[in-house]
């Protein structure tokens, strides 16, 4: 467990990467939110959105992640 830690949430040079951090919270928001979409029997449509939007975060940012992680051990 502490070795997935040490990958995905810090840098190489051992230091709690906020890329890492960030994309963590928005996917724990982005359960939360859906599960209340999926269990609410009123659906408002701004929240399907934010729901969206948040969903968009967590891909753009772990995109970006493993990109960066990629480019670092090509170095």
């Amino acid at each position: 467990m502490k070795k997935i830690i040490n990958d995905t949430l810090k840098s190489p040079n051992g230091k709690w990467s906020r890329k890492s951090l960030t994309m963590l919270v928005s996917f724990v928001v982005t359960i939360f939110l859906g599960g209340k979409i999926v269990f609410t029997k009123e659906v408002n449509s701004s929240a399907i959105d934010v729901f969206q939007g948040f969903l968009l975060l967590v891909g753009a940012l772990s995109g970006i992640t493993v990109w960066d992680k990629q480019n670092l051990n090509n170095k």
